[in-house]
């Protein structure tokens, strides 16, 4: 049961936790949130990362059985396990501790920042105290194999990604009283994943197929760890297509290692060449506006798009305002929208920092799936203080701190100022309320 401690929980992964420790309330960053759909199950709402990636492997083994599932492949089958799609399928396999519910991954929980001093030493400490016995599971993260991934995607990215792809929904008998869905920008990370070259394929047209899928990558015995090819990153057009092929994933390699998988990185997924809608909707707007580059909103930086995923090195987003004039004006569901573009330069922090002039808390781009497009305005999805809540005409507080919105996408929805009644994208607020540095 839940520790009535306030400053700690502990770890509530059904298969049993393998470390002594408790989670420290004060530092989740290394934990993963789970939600139990039987609303008076006080066992516990978080997970060692370690621990969920182990019980996730449980949940895949069973998903790999069942159903329609079976005919997916591996990749397909971990970026569609935490949404409906997925999880439809594999809940019976999500039992919770208490016995009464099932559990799912909460993909609106973003974990904070690791403290000073404190990042890469929880995972060591909790190995020391890892529980000895014989029926230990051997450590996943030692493995390199095609469909294991790391902790993304974390891909958020899914919900790897809010992009507007994954808010599909396929039949199958759903938990009742299911919760936790939602919208979010990160995704989780497991085993990492040695991701290949582009195949020869890919999609001349807007919504056309291509050939071959790429292979794996084997790493090198150097030093510095490159899970994609060093080929030299070659783009192609054709007469069909004003976008760029991608040859391979090279420019990715500079990505700190956890992060270079499928979950951070969005690949395209097998036998689903041409009718994704997020690319479709991107690419048709582009190419009916000629545009095959986009600049970054921060840096202005010129982005080369491609015609698969990854679309782009860095992300693509909507927003109900231009932050910048390289953004493209669009219609979605009737209304003015603007897709914009950062690039995974400044995502990272390497080229740009924003840092917010009412708080000074820097801007974090890390947690968003890369080569995509979010339906939302990646600036307000996250609020830092309670200036960023407030009216942009009289600067009251539209909503109080303690009625944060259920989705990320809330934040860039209009609604009426309860004090002047201005109706307006309140919290969208433009890229003039942050300081702008260089990064490291």
């Amino acid at each position: 049961m839940e520790t009535h401690d306030p400053n700690v929980t502990y770890c509530c992964v059904p298969s049993g936790c393998d470390y002594c420790d408790p989670i420290p309330m004060d530092d989740l960053h290394d934990a993963v949130r789970v939600v139990c759909n039987n609303e008076h199950c006080r066992v516990g709402q978080y997970m060692h990362g370690e621990c969920f990636e182990a019980w996730e492997q449980t949940v895949l083994s069973y998903l790999r059985s069942t159903g329609r599932a079976r005919s997916w492949s591996e990749r397909q089958r971990l970026q569609n396990l935490w949404t409906k799609k997925g999880y439809d399928l594999a809940f019976k396999a999500c039992g919770c501790k208490c016995g009464k519910g099932h559990l799912r991954k909460d993909l609106n929980w973003m974990p904070p920042a690791p403290k000073s001093g404190t990042a890469g030493t929880d995972a060591d400490k909790r190995k020391r105290n890892r529980k000895k016995n014989k029926n230990d599971r051997p450590s996943l993260g030692a493995m390199a194999v095609v469909g294991s991934i790391p902790r993304e995607g974390r891909p958020m990215l899914r919900l790897r990604s809010n992009s507007m792809s994954s808010t599909g929904s396929n039949s199958g008998s759903s938990p009742p009283s299911s919760t936790g869905t939602g919208e979010s920008p990160m995704s989780p990370s497991h085993l990492v994943m040695v991701v290949g070259s582009a195949g020869s394929g890919g999609c001349g047209n807007v919504g056309g197929c291509g050939g071959s899928g790429g292979g794996v990558v084997r790493r090198r015995s150097s030093a510095k760890f490159e899970f994609f090819s060093e080929k030299a990153h070659e783009t192609a057009t054709n007469n069909s297509s004003i976008f760029s092929r991608r040859v391979d994933y090279s420019s990715f390699n500079q990505l700190p290692r956890h992060k270079i998988n499928s979950y951070h990185i969005k690949m395209e997924e097998d036998g689903n060449c041409g009718n994704d809608e997020t690319r479709c909707f991107v690419l048709s707007n582009l190419a009916a506006a000629h545009a095959a580059r986009i600049t970054c909103v921060l840096c202005q930086s010129l982005l080369l798009i491609f015609d698969q995923y990854p679309l782009i090195d860095g992300t693509f987003f909507l927003s109900p305002r231009q932050h910048s004039k390289g953004c493209l004006q669009v219609k979605v569901d009737g209304r003015v929208q603007y897709l914009g573009a950062v690039c995974m330069g400044c995502l990272e922090g390497w080229n740009t920092v924003l840092r917010c002039r009412y708080c000074m808390k820097q801007w974090q781009g890390t947690p968003l799936i890369l080569g995509t497009m979010y339906s939302y305005d990646i600036f307000a999805a996250n609020p830092c203080c309670l200036d960023r809540l407030k009216c942009s005409q009289c600067h009251k507080l539209v909503i109080l701190p303690e009625q944060r919105c259920s989705y990320f996408s809330d934040y860039s929805n209009s609604l009426p100022c309860p004090h002047c009644g201005h109706l307006d994208h309140h919290f969208v607020k433009g890229l003039a309320t942050y300081y702008r540095g260089t990064g490291d």
